[in-house]
């Protein structure tokens, strides 16, 4: 993967805005299940971010509110982005508990300055298990997507301002993120994967509502969900 450090520095300072706390970004891992190795990597890149960037990056797991396993996963995503936006940062990441990100990885997608950006997701078989965004040439710049699997996104807050109140993920399962991205979509907000960076997940992605569809209808989803357009 490709990191310059001194490029990104410069990228960040030419892009600093009048936020109160430019670049600050509360990290929120949903429920606290780690896979071996994933949480120290996590900390690692949140302590780079302090260390080497000046970035104030603070790291916090929102408590696990799912009786079933991902039935309130939604519950989990609304608390964090609402307390992105009462605590005042200016970004917020989502993390899942089985990521395995290079201590760069936040400072990479920060310098990009986009209001959805994730790394490029791969997995250890080497398989895309229903997601586009893993068979991606990795190093190709930005590629702009329909949806991203939320194993590790970085959000601007002011996505989700329009939804203060009501909330955005739904109150517990919700839909799969496809629906969530055709509203962020709407609003006039693409997601864009950064394919300069991979980082990998112990565990296939999760979709929810796949455990509530047969072989067929999970096959199906899979086939139709949105497509890519690179960004050159």
């Amino acid at each position: 993967m490709r990191y310059d450090k001194d490029r990104i520095q410069e990228r960040l300072k030419t892009l600093a805005t009048q936020h109160a706390s430019p670049y600050s970004t509360l990290v929120c891992a949903m429920g606290d299940h780690w896979k071996p190795g994933s949480l120290e990597a996590v900390e690692k890149m949140v302590a780079y971010t302090r260390n080497e960037f000046g970035i104030d990056a603070r790291f916090r797991t929102i408590k696990d509110m799912c009786y079933e396993p991902f039935d309130a996963i939604g519950s989990m995503r609304n608390v964090a982005y609402r307390l992105s936006l009462i605590e005042g940062f200016e970004f917020l990441m989502y993390l899942d508990n089985d990521v395995l990100p290079p201590e760069h990885t936040l400072v990479q997608l920060l310098h990009r300055h986009l209001p959805i950006a994730s790394p490029q997701i791969v997995y250890p078989d080497g398989e895309a298990h229903g997601l586009a965004t893993p068979t991606l040439t990795p190093d190709q710049g930005l590629v702009m997507c329909g949806s991203v699997v939320l194993s590790c996104v970085l959000f601007k807050t002011t996505v989700f301002l329009p939804w203060a109140i009501n909330n955005f993920w739904g109150n517990a399962i919700g839909d799969d993120e496809e629906y969530h991205f055709t509203k962020l979509y709407m609003a006039g907000h693409m997601p864009f994967v950064d394919t300069d960076i991979q980082i990998m997940c112990v565990e296939p992605p999760h979709f929810p509502l796949d455990n509530k569809r047969t072989a067929e209808e999970v096959a199906a989803a899979q086939t139709n969900r949105p497509k890519l357009y690179v960004v050159r």
